[in-house]
């Protein structure tokens, strides 16, 4: 299985945001963002800031690619 980010990314699309109004929003450190934008995984909490922030899910930010071999 493989994380990403795409539904976020596609969100503030549709939002008409950018990755540094999330950062404000939800008072995530670039870092943090810098992990999403590499598709890593963070943590709970702010996986938590960032669905307060865009009154969303984390069906909304977040999902999983299953690799088959």
């Amino acid at each position: 299985m493989s994380l990403n980010y795409k539904p976020l990314w596609i969100l503030l699309a549709k939002k008409g945001l950018k990755k540094t109004d999330v950062i404000d929003m939800a008072g995530l450190t670039t870092n943090v963002m810098a992990q999403m934008g590499k598709d890593k995984p963070i943590t709970f909490k702010n996986l938590e800031k960032v669905c307060k922030a865009l009154d969303c899910t984390p069906n909304d930010v977040f999902s999983f690619d299953d690799f088959y071999e």
